[in-house]
């Protein structure tokens, strides 16, 4: 049976973003972290109180604006962890996008978040308020991933070019062969930028953003964090989330055992979840920064591009990877990936054998 994928353009039509959007913003960036993309909290303060100093943000597709329109993702990349103890100030970000525009000798029409996934997802709106400029309803990954070059938008027309920017005014510009080694040349660099930085990439004219980026991301976040809120607030609500968001429950019990692997650039394991009301029955839950693996008695119930989430089962609150823990009763939901994601080759940068996991044929409940 082939997995279903969500319709992007089915949450498009926002016309502006206000301060009264953040919570919701962030509930559906969480959602949408699949376990990762780092915490929301401090990123949701900074971008209430820039709309708030500021106003509403214009928010508009791509598809709208004139087709040569320059336009670039901005969104930060390192250790989330560190970037809650050396808070971005704006200023950063800013900064990166000005100094990709003299790259480029081309000024800058219009900002998409890199990724709608957990922190960027905030950070990626403030950015286009920090810039004033507007905002495009898309963003290039449809979730969270831990790599620059695992977007639908890698490998597009020109010079892969990323501008950095941490928060103490360094600035490297960076001019590479091909996204992939970007991502190399970027994580070898941030050590000497404090282990985070803005980052502006993927540079390119509205019709090809229109074309290539997916549309919808951040109407599709402020949806589902609305659901979700009115979710926790009313367990009879549930259903009416999981039919918006074409999502399925694929298990509910109770957290046996976490193993963990700590390594520096990343947090991966196994957990184990025990059926609560089928106790023989087990999931395994593989994760990598993010879930990316879900595995019911040996049958593939989800796998990445799909979107995991592991949600507390009295509150319904999304539980990271860093949290999951022993003995928490749990319920495993699967959303649908983006169906940009499902051209093979697209699908090969964010497929298991690019977190080092063998391959697996079976689609999920297949």
């Amino acid at each position: 049976m082939q997995p279903a994928h969500f319709a992007a353009s089915a949450y498009t039509g926002r016309v502006n973003l206000t301060a009264d959007d953040v919570a919701d913003l962030g509930l559906g960036a969480v959602l949408l972290g699949s376990g990762g993309g780092g915490r929301t909290t401090a990123a949701e303060r900074l971008l209430r109180r820039i709309l708030r100093t500021r106003g509403p943000l214009r928010v508009t597709a791509a598809a709208d604006l004139p087709a040569t329109d320059s336009v670039a993702c901005v969104g930060a990349v390192g250790s989330s962890t560190v970037m809650v103890e050396r808070l971005p100030g704006g200023e950063e970000f800013a900064r990166a996008a000005r100094f990709l525009e003299r790259h480029l000798a081309r000024p800058l029409a219009a900002v998409q978040p890199l990724e709608i996934g957990g922190v960027n997802g905030l950070l990626g709106v403030a950015a286009a308020a920090w810039l004033d400029l507007p905002l495009v309803d898309g963003d290039a990954m449809g979730r969270a991933f831990p790599r620059l070059d695992q977007t639908v938008l890698a490998g597009g027309p020109g010079p892969a070019v990323a501008a950095l920017s941490d928060p103490t005014g360094n600035v490297v510009v960076l001019e590479c062969r091909d996204d992939a080694s970007v991502e190399r040349v970027v994580r070898a660099a941030l050590p000497a930028l404090g282990t985070w930085a803005a980052v502006a990439l993927h540079h390119g004219d509205a019709g090809w953003y229109a074309q290539n980026s997916i549309a919808g991301s951040v109407s599709r976040a402020l949806t589902l964090g609305s659901l979700l809120r009115r979710a926790h607030d009313d367990p009879g609500r549930r259903e009416e989330f999981l039919r918006a968001a074409g999502a399925s429950v694929i298990f509910h019990g109770r957290v046996l055992q976490v193993l963990r692997d700590r390594a520096a650039d990343h947090i991966g394991g196994t957990a184990s979840i025990q059926h609560a009301a089928e106790p023989a029955r087990t999931l395994r839950l593989e994760f990598a920064n993010e879930y990316i693996l879900a595995l019911d008695d040996g049958l593939v119930t989800a796998r990445v591009p799909d979107v995991i989430c592991v949600l507390d089962a009295r509150t319904w609150r999304a539980v990271a990877v860093e949290d999951i823990v022993a003995q928490q009763v749990v319920e495993v939901l699967r959303l649908p990936a983006p169906g940009e994601w499902t051209h093979p080759a697209r699908r090969r940068q964010v497929d298991l054998e690019s977190y080092g996991l063998a391959m697996i044929d079976q689609e999920p409940g297949g």
